[in-house]
């Protein structure tokens, strides 16, 4: 049984009993560390958690939310977490530290669509993921809009992986994302986000990729002239619980979590939609060209990523791609 089917089936058993029960002696309070900051989508996101997890738990269960990470960085939280230090947080890339086949949600083109997201995490995909985060003490409570990825720069539009070559451009500190777009033909390499504005603006950086609202809030149109939208990776944000506090709740309180969960996973869906519509069309009014990529040249070039990859992960990793790929239909 999935996290849904379980949710379901416990609070249409509960919810007679939430209604003529007393308030609990003592009510739970679940802390919450998110990178991002208050405007983020996931910082959003986890406020709907709280607003219906109060709502399906007759007000004993809430959250106290800390966003900018204020309670350490991912890594950090991931290991509180399995430390039951920390009760909850949200998790994108990160997440591979301690569970390498996770990667496969992180390939390029691996998703077509947020409807193929959703079929993917709903269905096979998203219940072996939900297992191995288990086996490492994380309880997935829901998979969060993370956002399509779009290349900016300053050199020309890019249409088609030709156009990245020499392209110098920014990526995370993740081996799998530089090893992505060097196999495109660009220059990629790390640097600390914080440091992007001031690379971009004085040329030591051409380019980087990133959901659009970054571009947005970092205000990366003052100092890049073209964007791409090339959707050329998804990024899952995974909202979790440590294992053992969600093994510490009743099966009532559980599924009241599961289906706060469910709650903020669509909203965060909704946010990511209408942020992108709307900041493209700001980003463009503030003087960048905007461009569509040409979607199947680039997939037609990252087979052989999605190959390479799969080979140094092992077995595991090329289950759950065919599994991402199946939801595809």
């Amino acid at each position: 049984m999935n996290r849904r089917t379980f949710a379901a089936f416990a609070l249409a058993a509960s919810v007679s009993a939430l209604a003529t029960l007393p308030a609990l002696a003592q009510d739970i309070n679940f802390r919450v560390n998110v990178p991002g900051n208050e405007d983020g989508i996931a910082f959003r996101s986890v406020e709907h958690f709280n607003e219906v997890l109060k709502d399906k738990s007759g007000g004993n269960l809430g959250t106290k939310l800390f966003h900018s990470s204020a309670l350490g960085d991912q890594e950090s939280s991931i290991e509180a977490m399995q430390s039951s230090i920390l009760d909850m947080a949200t998790i994108e890339t990160p997440i591979t530290a301690v569970a390498p086949e996770l990667g496969a949600t992180a390939l390029p083109y691996i998703f077509s669509s947020r409807e193929h997201v959703k079929a993917a995490m709903d269905g096979e995909a998203g219940q072996m993921i939900e297992a191995m985060l288990a086996e490492k003490g994380l309880r997935v409570v829901g998979f969060l809009e993370g956002g399509f990825r779009q290349v900016t720069n300053n050199v020309r539009p890019i249409t088609t992986p030709e156009d990245l070559k020499g392209v110098k451009i920014r990526t995370p500190g993740s081996a799998l994302r530089i090893a992505i777009f060097n196999h495109y033909g660009a220059n990629a390499s790390p640097l600390p986000f914080s440091e992007l504005y001031s690379a971009l603006q004085t040329g030591v950086y051409d380019g980087q990729e990133n959901p659009v609202i970054w571009a947005q809030s970092t205000k990366f149109y003052e100092v890049q002239k073209y964007l791409s939208l090339t959707n050329h990776l998804y990024t899952v944000t995974y909202l979790l619980m440590a294992e053992d506090k969600f093994q510490s709740l009743t099966e009532d309180q559980q599924a009241a979590v599961l289906a706060a969960g469910e709650a903020a996973e669509a909203r965060s869906v909704e946010l990511g939609i209408k942020a992108d519509a709307e900041i493209v069309s700001f980003l463009e009014e503030a003087g960048m060209e905007v461009n569509d990529a040409d979607v199947e040249a680039f997939t037609a070039q990252s087979g052989q990523i999605w190959e390479d990859w799969a080979a140094e992960q092992g077995p595991d990793a090329q289950k759950l791609i065919d599994l991402i790929r199946a939801a595809d239909q």
